[in-house]
Parts: C-alpha cells; sequence; structure tokens
C-alpha cells in the first residue's frame, strides 16, 4: 500500500484472520515495513511480499522491487526478528516466491522488466535464504495479454508440483478483455531433474487439465560465457549493490553507487539500441591503473553469439591503451546488480596522464541483452559524460547521466 503523508513511499502490513476465506484485520495497527526501513532511490521498493515458513520454525520474509530485500520474522509473524538484508539476483524486478524443496531454497521472480521488456519469470537456488544464491535462468517467458507476470509454486502435492503464475487470457462475458490490470489465474506442472533444477515451463491454454508429461533427463545448462583475455582478470559480484567503492579509489565518476546510479542502461536501450557504452574521465593527477570496477549487473551474459570488449582510449591521441591496441575480450556471467571489476596485474603497464581525457567502454552486440551498467539520474561526474555510440546518454527528461566507476591505482 501507498503509505499515509506522514511517510513517503510503498508499505507492507500484516492481517489475521481465523479463516482463509477472513473477515481479515490489521494485526498491527501500523505497518511491518516502511519505506524508512529500506532507503533507496526508489519510492516503491517495498512491495510483493512473500513469506517462507522453513522446517524449524523459521518465518522468512522477502519483498521489493527492483532490489531484493530478505528478514527473518519473529515468531508471532507481526514483527522482523533482525536487520534487512539485500540479495542481489540477476535480472531481479519484483514479485519474488521463496520455497524450499528437498533442502534446497527456490527464489522465483519476475525479472527483466527493468531492461525495457516485459517479465519472464527467473529463478535462483541456495542452501540458505541468506544465500550464497546461483542463478539458474528463465523459467518461463512472457505473459499473454500482460505486461507483468508473477509466480507461486505448489511441490509435491500428492507428488505433483505446479507453478501458478498470472496472464491477460481471459474475456468478460460482457466482452472485456483481459490486460496487465485484469490478469487471470493460470496454473502448469512443474518438474524439476534430479540436481534440483527447474524445467522450463511452456505456458498453454490447457494448463493442468492436460494429463502431465514429465520430461526425462536433466534440465540444460546454463550458456558457456567464454573466456575472457589472460591480460585482465575478471572479479565478478565482489558486492552487491555497492553503498560504497571498497578500499581507496583513484578516481570515480560517484561516491555512493546504489544512491546515485539506479538506472540500468544496455546495448539495447529504449529508443534505439548501441553497440558501445561509453564514459569519458579525466584524470586529477597520474594514475598507474592497476584496477577497474564498474557498478554493472543483470542480462543474459556473453556465448558465442553475445561478446563484450573492454577498451580504454585516449581521446586525444585516438589511441586504444588496453590489449594491445584491441581492447580486452571479457567472459561475463550473469551476476546481480553489484560490482563488475577487472584486475590489469598481468597487462602492460597502462599510465592515465593528469589533464587527458580517457574513454572507458564496454563494447557488444546492438539490442543485445548482455549486461547492463548503472547510470545516474543527473550529472554527477562533472569532468565526463556517458554516451550510446557517440550520442549523449540522457534520461526521459533530457538531464545527462553518467555511468558508475571507479580507478585504482597499482
Amino acid at each position: 500500500m501507498q503509505h499515509n503523508d506522514t511517510q513517503p513511499g510503498k508499505a507492507i502490513g500484516v492481517a489475521v484472520a481465523d479463516n482463509p476465506l477472513g473477515p481479515f484485520k490489521d494485526a498491527r495497527g501500523s505497518a511491518l515495513i516502511t519505506d524508512a526501513a529500506t532507503p533507496a532511490p526508489y519510492g516503491w521498493n517495498d512491495i510483493d511480499p512473500t513469506v517462507l515458513i522453513d522446517d524449524d520454525g523459521t518465518a522468512w520474509l522477502a519483498w521489493g522491487n527492483p532490489v531484493l530485500y530478505l528478514a527473518k520474522l519473529k515468531s508471532n509473524m507481526t514483527e522482523l526478528d533482525g536487520p534487512i538484508e539485500k540479495i542481489a539476483l540477476p535480472n531481479y524486478t519484483e514479485g519474488p516466491w521463496l520455497s524450499k524443496r528437498k533442502g534446497m531454497y527456490y527464489m522465483t521472480y519476475a525479472s527483466m522488466a527493468h531492461q525495457g521488456l516485459a517479465e519472464h519469470l527467473s529463478y535462483a537456488t541456495a542452501p540458505s535464504p541468506r544465500g550464497p544464491w546461483t542463478y539458474q535462468g528463465t523459467l518461463t517467458g512472457t505473459a499473454k495479454n500482460s505486461y507483468t507476470i508473477h509466480a507461486g509454486v505448489i511441490d509435491d502435492f500428492k507428488g505433483q508440483s505446479y507453478l501458478v503464475y498470472h496472464n491477460g487470457a481471459l474475456t468478460l462475458p460482457d466482452g472485456e478483455t483481459g490486460a496487465g490490470a485484469r490478469r487471470s489465474v493460470t496454473m502448469e506442472y512443474l518438474y524439476y531433474d534430479a540436481d534440483g533444477r527447474m524445467w522450463p515451463v511452456t505456458q498453454t491454454e490447457a494448463g493442468i487439465s492436460a494429463p502431465p508429461k514429465p520430461p526425462t533427463g536433466k534440465v540444460p545448462a546454463l550458456a558457456d560465457p567464454g573466456r575472457s583475455d589472460p591480460r585482465v582478470a575478471v572479479q565478478q559480484f565482489a558486492q552487491g549493490y555497492p553503498e560504497t567503492w571498497p578500499g581507496s579509489p583513484a578516481l570515480a565518476s560517484v561516491t555512493r553507487p546504489f544512491e546515485q546510479a539506479p538506472e540500468p542502461v544496455g546495448f539495447h536501450r529504449d529508443g534505439g539500441g548501441a553497440s558501445r557504452l561509453v564514459q569519458t574521465f579525466v584524470p586529477r593527477a597520474d594514475i598507474a591503473l592497476g584496477r577497474l570496477s564498474l557498478y554493472a549487473g543483470d542480462g543474459h551474459g556473453t556465448d558465442a553469439t553475445r561478446s563484450l570488449r573492454l577498451s580504454l582510449r585516449d581521446v586525444e591521441a585516438g589511441t586504444e591503451l588496453l590489449g594491445a591496441g584491441e581492447g580486452l575480450a571479457i567472459a561475463y556471467r550473469p551476476q546481480g546488480a553489484g560490482l563488475l571489476s577487472f584486475d590489469f596485474s598481468a597487462h602492460p603497464p597502462v599510465v592515465l596522464k593528469s589533464g587527458h581525457r580517457y574513454a572507458l567502454a564496454l563494447q557488444g552486440e546492438k539490442d543485445a541483452l548482455t549486461i547492463n551498467l548503472r547510470a545516474s539520474r543527473s550529472d554527477v561526474y562533472a569532468d565526463g559524460e556517458a554516451s550510446l555510440d557517440d550520442r549523449p546518454l540522457k534520461d526521459r527528461e533530457g538531464r545527462p547521466m553518467d555511468f558508475a566507476f571507479a580507478l585504482y591505482a597499482r
């Protein structure tokens, strides 16, 4: 719900009844979660709660858009029991569903909407609600006549598991058709392989009215991302939703990445795709380049059809400084919003000169869903600018934007 005038943003409450059909009443007299408990550059982040009561009786609450939050509940189910944590999952948008099966935890969630697509369903697995979470890919695609698709999972009911979701497929007797805000509930059979991975679900009109057809074998593995250039060591997901840059950067475009750079931008940006995401910068002192960190995440990663190359050019000289003038090939596995870092210890020395203008770039396939960088909502870095294929990067109101990055000296 939208909270009252005393606090901005969305809020989550608790209702209680003696019967699942109600009547329900407010169990607290106040919200359980408010925007003040989850500081973020989003006013809608406290939505879509899901609750799992674990085998030991512990109740877990997960929620959020576009940040996934997790917390324990006390046994009374009306109070939090400990701190709120952020869980960064690849392509996460909203609508989480937390479940457990045969000792493994599953987070099934609406994905891809913050990349400008209609929602898909993706999922991840973990040995604990706190992780570490392993991204398992897409469970099913977009829903008919509905921008959104949210999940519910029923496991092993009389030996069969089910995926419940919504679409906009039904038409009312008066002829009114379904749509994103006129949704209908549907259900499909859900299957797991021997390793506990979910088989991708094909949406059908018949749903569970048709006999089940269990698949055989194992779910196909995610695509191999390939290999990065040996002259750079790629470290993925060193820190999810980074509040600050670790260590002491020699240069950074923002000081508080999570707060100052909330917008995902990729090669498929609305209004025209691009094959080159660029941020220019000007060092105020010489920097012997040791490491680069980007605030990035999401996408389908690299494979045989989706490449990624890291470039660093001296703008005035027009020369490429990485990979003997050709840039560096990067292998990228999907990660949640966090740090993507590159260590240049094995690369020939690169010294960035004070006062020179440089262009840091990721090059990829135009319109491919390879990766997203996090960008600002305003011109937070005065000494440079972001661009897509030489077009200045601006928000919908025409304000300049910057990508969040940090450089470290050797």
